[in-house]
């Protein structure tokens, strides 16, 4: 594991227990899109898992409290795979999370559509870093297979003019005002 990814890892997991504690499953989601961003930043495997595993463990926490089911059994387990994590030991790590996603699994059957959000998203926010970097927003979605629907709508909804544009374009408008004066 990259030990940027294992240092994100870890300060995600430790949010995640205490937004748990505090009955603050809404913090899940948060959690879940920094992870998504992530994972279409590294494009490594243990980030896109646990990019999975949050965004899953958002979801089934929400359908627990909207159904008032008790989703704290999860928390000793969440404790201990952080502490596998924190501990270097990797394979007990990876054990305790496809452990943690097979209970998920189990409180609600819909995981595999979580799966492929999370992929559709961690792809929509790659394509839309390609696009700032020049690309085409045409061949951005055809390189990644995504829509360019969904490539615009992301990137209507992200994309912010740099300060130095703002700058350079206030200066044209004031140049042409200085003409028509």
């Amino acid at each position: 594991m990259l030990p940027i990814v294992k240092k994100d890892v870890v300060d995600i997991l430790k949010e995640a227990i205490i937004a748990l504690k505090n009955n603050q499953h809404h913090i899940l989601s948060e959690l879940s899109n920094h992870v998504i961003h992530d994972a279409s930043i590294y494009q490594d495997s243990d980030s896109l898992t646990i990019a999975v595993f949050v965004y899953a463990l958002s979801k089934v926490v929400q359908r627990c409290c909207e159904k008032n089911i008790d989703y704290t059994t999860i928390l000793p387990k969440l404790s201990s795979l952080l502490n596998s994590l924190q501990q270097h030991n990797y394979k007990k790590y990876n054990r305790e999370l496809q452990g943690l996603m097979r209970y998920i699994e189990k409180i609600d059957d819909q995981l595999k559509l979580y799966i492929e959000e999370v992929m559709d998203k961690a792809k929509i926010k790659k394509a839309s870093k390609l696009h700032e970097h020049g690309l085409s927003i045409g061949r951005t979605a055809e390189i990644l297979g995504i829509s360019q629907w969904d490539l615009l709508n992301y990137v209507g909804k992200t994309s912010v003019t740099p300060v130095k544009e703002i700058t350079e374009i206030n200066e044209r408008l004031n140049y042409a005002r200085d003409l028509f004066l």
